[in-house]
């Protein structure tokens, strides 16, 4: 049994280190009080410090024990005080050289720390031998005080100090017993004003609501992600033992776990929450604090497009996809389908980074296209936010600013078309809130641009640390190291008892000498101070619960751990079982025997279906049927990723467009009488028109510059294959067909094909060419049972049937190792192929390839036989090796790890 609780008398007031403890330990003792039988008591006085310190000095300039002329303006918030240190240090520094390059934002925040210590743990600085940063720090901090002086505000630290000389220079009302909650550690300051208490005859005593822990364990686990599920599977037993147990899990590392954590409790305790009309579903169990106001999707949403309305940088292309998906604007339930789709089509059509009005041309063209992608509400709402911030005046207040923030997400329908949760509204009040907040700006900030005011409202959200509110009472709460429960507790885990973790390493203000700092025991100053911290910590968490549990990993990955030294002493107990995910629950639920399932067979293609594809189709069911089967029968592809400049295959394709040109204007070429320079003189007007064609159709055209250095590399490209490789090809020939299409029918199946380029020689017989600028592909198929790289065959084999063939190529389009590879009918066609029966070509087995209609005929045979395998339906997952599934744009579909686990149930004698 513990020991009974000592309630504290009517009389009694606690202070606390915070605003949530005090409210925690309201709510604690008044549950107290309702499990007692009492109808009524008195209301607990439980107040942050702070507050109790406001609430005495208001009231001795109410009765005049203090001339209110003599008392400061009030006290600086947070984000006031962060804005007098960066208008302070920018003042300082304002001839500096290099004044854009410092952070302004970082340096405040170290020079209100470096303040802050200076004061509460009474440092006083020896000017004389201070280090550059220190001298830099005082000039800041004159020239802070100075800005306060002018303003009649005080930061908090030093009105707290003023506070504290009033209670010493005045009779104030105080009570005669007073509690301290939750300071672990006692600066100076504080101390003096526990002194300044007792010296009046104020009894000052540590609240203690709790007692020493019954059960006391250490459990050492593999990683550190089995710390988690264990935590989680402990709390779930002690839930089944007592459903109203009060429970707390603490994690060191809250922040960076904090998602881990919930996910896998949302498995355990509800799994219902899955689905989107559960999402807000009340939880067994909260997080002790939230997260800031701009991590909630909502308000993101608001800042995000204030951003695209004033940034005048282009945007990454991520966050316009963002906005596509986000439903707090426009229509977007209407219009998903419709933004879905735009977002693919940016992703191919416009650069990595987009400048906002880039992004309003290509929505307004969009809805015109041949094909066009209708969305008229994100269309008008985009245009009408646009407007409205090109209208708003270069620099007002900030009270102006939030009413010009207001109108812009109006004008784009913000928060949305669809009535708000229970916790989005909340969320919603309190941006509201903070909009509010801002406009009492105008005195620190003046009159500043767009883009300065949404940086401060931007800072003002992250500073708001936003938590919904819930009906129901948690049964566990997950907390961080340095949070003190308001309540007694039936169980504690504290996991991450690792000693990289705890004690915290040190880490000293760089503005203030770290001997000063050593030697005054600030925070963060040595090991010492941490371990003597982390010691109090730790004493506190003993005696915070009935059961208390450390746990700590052995190894993170590849990294060997160790445990933290302040539990060593602690008997070490086996572990527990681990906590299963929702996936792993429903597996081991299912009562039936497992039942392998072999399903390859898609439905047959039916007579009249049209599939596109070109032989990309072809080669990914000779590669793998199943890739064929998702990416061109159910439309399946992957989004693109975007790019600045142009890609391999737009470069591709603007020397496909050179070369048509450059044979479409003579087939054929003399070259002992070919000249050189008239012949860069023709490229060049050519590449010049290519680009400029284009860059007309292009989604963002590209600079002048841009456009005369790409020009430039198509016309040393084509000149250089024109001059090294085809002028030294063995037979005359002429260009017959560039860039033809064509539609032929195999087994039915209509496969769109677009030959590069066909010569003719001398003899009538034909060269079959296409062009490469990247790898080369591999053609060593063409002579096995699947043809994987068709395309040049179903040229020969199926188009071109009834022509003698004399040569099928790649033609390597480079600047260093350009050449011909490919198949020929014989020695001399072209340059670098040997004839396919060559005793050097081992490629075509002489056998099986005694002529070269064998060889055609092959190719037929087999191309047939691919088709016919895609008509019946033909979609199984195998493949000669992953490497051939590079390219793949379907690949998570294939499910290969499923698909190695059935292999390996095999194996082992599982059956199918």
């Amino acid at each position: 049994m513990t020991n009974p609780v000592d309630y504290p008398e009517p009389s009694t007031v606690i202070l606390c280190a915070s605003a949530r403890l005090a409210q925690g330990i309201r709510q604690w003792l008044s549950s107290s009080y309702q499990q007692q039988g009492l109808s009524q008591w008195q209301a607990p006085q439980v107040f942050p410090l702070q507050d109790w310190l406001n609430q005495r000095i208001e009231h001795a300039i109410l009765s005049g024990q203090i001339d209110v002329a003599e008392a400061p303006q009030g006290m600086l918030s947070g984000t006031q005080e962060a804005l007098l240190w960066e208008q302070a240090i920018q003042y300082t520094l304002r001839q500096h050289e290099a004044l854009d390059l410092f952070n302004t934002n970082g340096l405040a925040s170290a020079a209100m720390e470096a303040n802050r210590y200076l004061i509460e743990w009474n440092i006083s600085l020896d000017m004389a031998s201070a280090n550059e940063e220190t001298r830099q720090f005082m000039q800041w901090r004159q020239q802070f005080q100075a800005l306060c002086k002018q303003s009649g505000y005080l930061e908090s630290v030093r009105y707290q100090s003023w506070q504290l000389a009033q209670l010493r220079q005045h009779k104030l009302p105080l009570p005669a017993r007073i509690q301290l909650a939750g300071f672990d550690r006692i600066n100076p300051h504080v101390q003096a004003f526990i002194n300044l208490l007792q010296t009046t005859g104020i009894e000052v005593t540590a609240f203690n609501n709790g007692s020493p822990a019954l059960s006391l364990q250490r459990m050492a686990f593999a990683e550190p992600m089995d710390e988690i599920r264990a935590a989680v599977h402990w709390a779930q037993q002690q839930l089944v033992a007592n459903p109203q147990a009060r429970l707390a899990i603490i994690v060191p590392e809250l922040d960076a776990l904090r998602d881990t954590m919930a996910n896998l409790l949302d498995d355990t305790f509800h799994s219902e929450a899955l689905h989107p009309a559960h999402t807000e579903t009340p939880r067994c169990y909260e997080f002790s604090l939230g997260l800031p106001l701009n991590r909630w999707p909502l308000v993101n949403s608001a800042l995000s497009l204030l951003r695209l309305a004033f940034q005048s940088a282009p945007m990454p292309q991520s966050a316009l996809s963002s906005l596509l998906a986000d439903i707090y604007w426009s229509q977007a339930l209407h219009e998903a389908d419709a933004r879905a789709t735009l977002d693919a089509e940016m992703r191919r059509q416009l650069p990595l980074q987009v400048h906002a009005y880039t992004f309003a041309r290509f929505v307004a063209r969009k809805q015109q296209d041949e094909y066009p992608i209708l969305c008229p509400a994100l269309h008008a709402d985009l245009t009408a936010l646009l407007n409205h911030a090109k209208q708003a005046p270069r620099k007002q207040l900030p009270s102006a600013w939030a009413t010009s923030f207001n109108a812009l997400l109006q004008a784009t329908h913000w928060p949305g078309e669809r009535s708000l949760s229970s916790h989005e509204h909340q969320c919603h009040i309190k941006f509201k809130d903070v909009l509010t907040q801002f406009s009492t700006l105008d005195t620190w900030l003046g009159a500043v641009d767009a883009v300065s005011a949404l940086h401060r409202l931007t800072q003002l959200c992250q500073a708001q640390i936003f938590q919904p509110q819930t009906v129901r009472l948690p049964n566990i709460t997950v907390m961080g190291m340095l949070e003190a429960s308001a309540q007694p507790l039936d169980g504690v885990w504290i996991m991450g008892m690792n000693d990289h973790v705890w004690p915290p390493l040190s880490r000293t203000n760089a503005l203030i000498p770290a001997e000063f700092q050593r030697q005054a025991g600030t925070p963060n100053a040595s090991s010492e101070v941490q371990m003597a911290f982390a010691s109090q910590i730790h004493q506190r968490l003993l005696q915070s619960a009935k059961q208390v549990i450390f746990s700590y990993a052995r190894q993170e990955g590849d990294r060997l751990l160790r445990m933290s030294p302040l539990v060593q002493a602690i008997p070490e107990t086996s572990a527990t079982p681990l906590s299963a995910t929702l996936a792993e629950t429903l597996a081991g639920s299912n009562t039936q025997d497992w039942q392998w399932l072999e399903d390859h067979q898609a439905p047959p293609v039916q007579e009249g279906e049209h599939i596109s594809g070109g032989t990309g189709l072809l080669r990914a069911q000779a590669l793998c049927p199943a890739w064929a089967f998702y990416q061109y029968r159910l439309k399946a592809r992957k989004l693109e990723t975007p790019h600045n400049g142009l890609d391999a295959m737009q470069r591709g394709d603007l020397i496909h467009r050179v070369l048509a040109a450059f044979w479409t204007q003579q087939a054929t070429l003399d070259w002992q009488t070919v000249d050189a320079e008239n012949l860069k003189s023709k490229l060049d007007n050519i590449t010049a028109e290519v680009i400029a064609e284009f860059n007309q159709a292009y989604a963002q055209p590209f600079s002048a510059v841009f456009c005369q250095l790409e020009a430039e590399r198509l016309s040393k490209l084509a000149l250089t294959w024109l001059w090294e490789v085809e002028r030294e090809r063995p037979q005359a020939f002429t260009v017959t067909l560039v860039e033809q299409t064509f539609k032929p029918l195999i087994e039915g199946i209509q496969v769109k094909l677009v030959i590069d380029r066909v010569d003719t020689l001398a003899d009538g017989r034909l060269v079959v060419v296409d062009y490469k600028t990247g790898s080369m592909p591999d053609f060593k198929n063409w002579a096995s049972d699947k043809i994987s790289e068709p395309q040049l065959p179903i040229y020969a084999a199926f188009l071109l049937q009834d022509a003698e063939i004399a040569a099928v190529c790649f033609a390597k389009l480079r600047l260093t190792d350009g050449g011909f590879a490919g198949v020929a009918a014989e020695d001399d066609i072209v340059p670098g192929i040997k004839a396919f029966n060559h005793e050097k070509n081992t490629l075509f087995d002489r056998e099986r390839f005694p002529y070269w209609p064998s060889v055609l005929s092959h190719w037929r045979t087999q191309i047939t036989r691919t088709a016919q395998a895609l008509k019946a339906g033909d979609a199984a997952v195998v493949f000669e090796s992953e490497q051939d599934l590079g390219y793949c744009d379907v690949l998570p579909l294939l499910r290969l790890p499923e698909r190695q686990l059935q292999f390996e149930h095999q194996q082992t004698g599982g059956g199918v």
